[in-house]
């Protein structure tokens, strides 16, 4: 390769290169990563999803992009007033839109060559003073993170999950788990694009544990989930249920103090679960119940307790709210 095609980057020393990656890459206090529908004529969604040889991201809703936001975007965590993409016959000429181009300045970075891309991977470390808070929507956002953007792990200095689980395995009158996937009433099944079906329980198994696991692969100060079971009979679901997301939380645990509010009402139940690292290296819990009310007269959205009003900021440390203290459990090394 001659001297004039040659990235003038690569001619610097490999120390000073990683400095400067340090700038380019940690710049990004909070991080969305969620699912958008495409909204407009149906033409021009259709133009979208396969114009200039493109197809659909697998394992996320139908007519859905991922989306990759460096910023706080609530409305890619909600359940209510969920974010859309709003298309028009120009917007779909855009390939810079879509989300093949919505890429984190450390996965542009990594496009550049190879020689930059493995030493991104072998040498560049991640500075102790992390600053990124990263917000990741349920289900469909941790399957775009693990698909995209896995890397963004390494430079969180929290993660909060929030979304809504629905059984299909579990029946809550009867309080048993069925067997085989049982088919979703048509409102709420959700049918996804290509031939993926995240394993959503895997997933959330696998990111708690590498916070938080026996051996975990980062290090990060603080973890939150906040998940809506849909239902008036839905509280036998939040422990019942083998795959429901507290459950799988408590499940890959090893060491932390675990704080827990459940919030019962008459629409759903909501779970706000916090972990923080345990110097004693061991597990504590506390519990507390709460009533939620959603639903009526003044009173917010059925599903909006997912997204906390409190976002982006957040708490050190986990204070419960106002009530009584709930049953304190200890476990672990």
């Amino acid at each position: 390769m001659s001297s004039t095609n040659t990235c003038p980057i690569l001619s610097l020393p490999v120390e000073l290169r990683l400095h400067i990656y340090s700038f380019a890459l940690l710049d990004n206090p909070t991080i969305t990563i969620g699912s958008a529908e495409l909204v407009g004529k149906h033409p021009d969604i259709i133009h979208r999803l396969y114009g200039g040889k493109r197809s659909p991201f697998s394992g996320i809703p139908q007519n859905h992009e991922p989306v990759v936001e460096t910023s706080y975007n609530a409305s890619l965590l909600a359940i209510t007033n969920t974010a859309v993409i709003r298309l028009s016959s120009a917007s779909t000429k855009l390939p810079d839109e879509t989300y093949q181009h919505q890429h984190t300045p450390h996965l542009s970075l990594s496009l550049v060559n190879r020689q930059i891309h493995e030493e991104l991977a072998s040498h560049f470390k991640i500075p102790k003073n992390k600053e990124t808070s990263l917000f990741l929507q349920y289900p469909h956002g941790l399957h775009v993170c693990r698909t995209l953007t896995p890397h963004l792990l390494r430079q969180a200095k929290t993660v909060h999950i929030a979304g809504a689980y629905i059984s299909r395995t579990f029946c809550p009158a009867r309080a048993a788990c069925m067997g085989p996937r049982q088919p979703l009433p048509e409102a709420l099944d959700v049918k996804l694009q290509g031939n993926v079906t995240p394993n959503s329980t895997g997933q959330l198994g696998d990111l708690i544990k590498s916070l938080f696991g026996p051996t975990p692969s980062h290090r990060v100060e603080k973890l939150e989930m906040r998940i809506y079971y849909p239902g008036d009979d839905s509280y036998s679901t939040v422990w019942g249920d083998d795959a429901s997301p507290t459950v799988i939380a408590l499940r890959n645990i090893n060491a932390g103090e675990v704080g827990i509010e459940v919030w019962r009402g008459r629409s759903g139940t909501g779970v706000y679960l916090t972990v923080r690292p345990s110097e004693e290296r061991k597990r504590v819990v506390s519990t507390v119940w709460r009533k939620l009310e959603e639903g009526g007269m003044r009173q917010p959205k059925r599903g909006s307790w997912v997204v906390d009003p409190r976002w982006p900021e957040w708490e050190q440390d986990y204070e419960m709210s106002a009530g009584p203290k709930g049953d304190v459990i200890v476990s672990g090394p």
